[in-house]
């Protein structure tokens, strides 16, 4: 919207604009004017967020984000109604003591209940609770409280309390008509908070204390069973001695294994011997020589087969079988025997050139000797088992023995933790009521608060005006309807040739408006706009013009007239020709009462009849009943064809009469011709006569707003580049015109 526009819509109701904000300033001076004197008392609590004083039993660093929550939540507290509550009842008892010790009770109340309601209340702090409605005496307290004017609503209206930006402290104030009752309720306030502050961190900090003290004997006890299974259980497998015993028994089972196997060694060396000695006896009774070495080699093959055999087993059984191991080991010694006594010869020298006598009993002792060492092994082969079984079941009471002493070390670590946390309960609740504290205590304010009446007064005139202006422009916004050129050419997308701004149409005299200047501004600029808006219609190089709209009412026959009276200032002779059968007002003003003119819809008139003013023809020429069709004004050269008004449409009136030769003959006898169209929202008489005119001028109303018919209507406009001519914007009110 137009800013200079909402600037004239302000100025047109300035007398609105200044009277409200003028009745307003004095409603506010006469309600201001019993306005009573206020006290203000302050005091300061510090909270000791943003400090290291106090005591401190943790580490936490300063956390800006942690600190606000801190003092919200602080606050929360401070507002909470209990506190409220509490300074009442405090005040209270005060105020009942204070007149118990005076012996001036009212009269309202006799000392009996005095003193009950005292009790109460006191029993009430000690609690510190509030009484509720279904006590039985809770009647004779609120009477008490609302004759004293001790009530909740009285308090919590009085106190403003809030932090004090970017510093640690929160301030309290209390505003009150007498200065003792503000300072009172002030450090009443910070004695009840505190009270009440301590009390709560108290009770946290001793549920944390007795939680923590529970958790601690619990793990105690849990830490002292394991302990006690874990002494049994090594009583009762003799592993007192730790793990030194475990690595005695191992060493000796090296040490047996290696006897074991040189036994081993020793026994298949005389098995051998025995062999060789039985081989050469028999080479002695029997002559042959070849026996001793064809047995040698075939036990080394024998052997060999053995250990590939044995060699394949261990190693598919994931070279983790202890007896399958042992028995490749000695495998292995008797093939290194067999070679060696190959190297050395199949037989043995010391059988050489003895008889077989001596043999004999060199067999007999070797016997002997084999005997002895299959007993050893047999012996070493039992301790062998018995390490190795103790060893087993060593391994399976050391598996325990580690789990027992790790269920001992997590117990005491969970117990240390458990008096960690006992420890650092005990010292929150010494340190529980923290640095919170009343910094100075308030005093009675030597002097009342400043007067709020002088701001109440000037804010009720600003405000009240601003509504003013907000209420116009908001109307202005609402209003839909045209109220600048600018945005009727934004609304409809048409050319605008003029407007005609408002003026008083009971003062309008067309005569004196062109012969004089006027002493009306309004007039002058409305006579300015007229003859802009004929300078527009002789460029346009046309004689006939439609002036039509969308809507009924908008000032067609107005516009009319003003656009004939200043052509023929000019001296242009002008014909009006009112084809707006529905609604003929041009005919009934132009036409003179008196006479009894030839209307263009009267009768059953032939084509020959409309003939008027033929190329060729002088007006002296015509028939009388012609020439009669053609009225004059009473304004010079100013003329009019009138109707007698109907319901019928241009087509069906001038049907079978040319009315189309009837235009172009009287466009020679007169320089314009201008035709009234019906409204082309309701009628589709301004389409049927476009046909017959040069152009066409449509006409709005600044006081209409554009609807969707009136948008079908100007797209028809829109259809017409070549006859639309500019619009006309009337501004003025048509309805008390007289011409």
């Amino acid at each position: 919207m137009d800013i200079l526009y909402l600037l004239y819509a302000l100025w047109r109701k300035k007398w609105i604009i200044i009277i409200i904000p003028i009745i307003s300033v004095a409603v506010a001076v006469l309600l201001t004017m019993n306005l009573k004197t206020t006290y203000k008392s302050n005091s300061q609590i510090a909270t000791g967020f943003t400090t290291n004083e106090g005591v401190s039993v943790t580490d936490e660093r300063f956390n800006l984000r942690e600190v606000d929550l801190k003092f919200n939540n602080l606050l929360a507290v401070m507002k909470s109604g209990t506190i409220l509550n509490m300074v009442s009842y405090k005040m209270t008892v005060n105020r009942i003591n204070k007149q118990l010790e005076s012996g001036k009770t009212d009269e309202k109340f006799t000392e009996d209940e005095l003193l009950l309601a005292e009790s109460i209340f006191q029993s009430y702090l000690r609690k510190q609770e509030s009484f509720s409605i279904e006590d039985e005496n809770s009647k004779l307290l609120r009477d008490i409280l609302n004759d004293y004017g001790f009530t909740f609503n009285f308090f919590r209206n009085g106190f403003d309390i809030k932090r004090q930006p970017n510093t640690d402290f929160i301030q309290v104030s209390f505003v009150s008509g007498n200065p003792d009752r503000s300072a009172e309720a002030v450090n009443t306030y910070c004695d009840e908070f505190l009270r009440y502050y301590a009390t709560t961190k108290r009770e946290s900090s001793s549920e944390s204390v007795t939680f923590f003290e529970e958790l601690k004997k619990r793990k105690k006890d849990e830490l002292d069973a394991k302990n006690q299974a874990l002494k049994v259980f090594k009583s009762n497998n003799n592993l007192l001695t730790g793990r030194t015993d475990g690595d005695s028994r191992s060493s000796q089972l090296y040490e047996l294994e290696s006897q074991r196997d040189q036994i081993n060694n020793n026994i298949y060396g005389l098995t051998l011997k025995l062999e060789d000695y039985r081989t050469t006896l028999s080479e002695k009774t029997s002559g042959n020589s070849n026996i001793s070495t064809s047995n040698s080699n075939e036990r080394i093959l024998n052997i060999k087969k053995k250990i590939d055999n044995l060699n394949e087993k261990f190693i598919s059984s994931g070279s983790n079988n202890a007896q399958l191991l042992d028995s490749l080991n000695l495998l292995r010694q008797q093939y290194k025997v067999e070679l060696g006594l190959m190297e050395r010869g199949s037989s043995p020298q010391s059988t050489q050139g003895l008889s077989a006598g001596e043999i004999r009993d060199l067999i007999k002792s070797t016997e002997i000797e084999l005997q002895v060492q299959e007993s050893r092994l047999s012996d070493i082969n039992y301790k062998i088992n018995s390490i190795r079984g103790s060893l087993s079941s060593y391994a399976n009471n050391e598996a325990i023995l580690s789990t027992l002493e790790r269920d001992v070390e997590v117990a005491s670590n969970e117990y240390l933790a458990a008096v960690e946390k006992f420890n650092e309960a005990q010292n929150k609740l010494m340190a529980s009521a923290g640095s919170i504290r009343q910094v100075y205590k308030a005093v009675p304010p030597a002097s009342p608060e400043p007067s709020k009446r002088f701001i109440i007064i000037i804010l009720a005139g600003f405000a009240t005006f601003g509504l003013c202006v907000f209420v116009i422009i908001l109307l202005e916004i609402i209003d839909t309807s045209i109220k600048t050129p600018a945005q009727f050419e934004r609304l409809t997308g048409l050319r605008l040739s003029g407007s005609l701004v408002k003026i008083d149409t009971k003062k309008l005299n067309y005569v004196n408006l062109f012969t004089k200047k006027q002493e009306q501004e309004e007039l002058e600029q409305f006579k300015h706009f007229l003859r802009k808006i004929r300078y527009e219609i002789e460029n346009d190089n046309a004689k006939t013009f439609l002036i039509t709209s969308t809507k009924v009412g908008v000032g067609k026959t107005f516009v009319i007239f003003s656009l004939a009276f200043v052509l023929s200032m000019i001296k242009k002779r002008v014909l009006i020709i009112d084809t707006n059968f529905k609604n003929n007002a041009l005919s009934k003003w132009l036409i003179p009462a008196k006479k009894k003119p030839k209307f263009l819809d009267q009768g059953k008139t032939d084509r020959t009849e409309l003939k008027l003013y033929n190329e060729g023809q002088e007006e002296e020429s015509q028939t009388h009943s012609e020439v009669e069709l053609v009225q004059p004004t009473k304004h010079k050269n100013i003329y009019i064809i009138g109707n007698g008004g109907g319901f019928e449409s241009p087509e069906e009136i001038f049907f079978n009469k040319d009315f189309k030769s009837l235009i172009k003959g009287l466009s020679n006898k007169f320089d314009y011709i201008l035709l009234e169209g019906s409204a082309l929202n309701d009628y589709s008489d301004s389409k049927e006569l476009v046909k017959y005119v040069d152009k066409i001028i449509p006409v709005f109303s600044a006081q209409e707003t554009i609807k969707q018919l009136d948008k079908d209507s100007i797209a028809y406009l829109q259809k017409q580049p070549q006859k639309l001519s500019g619009a006309i914007l009337n501004f003025v009110d048509h309805k008390n015109l007289n011409i």
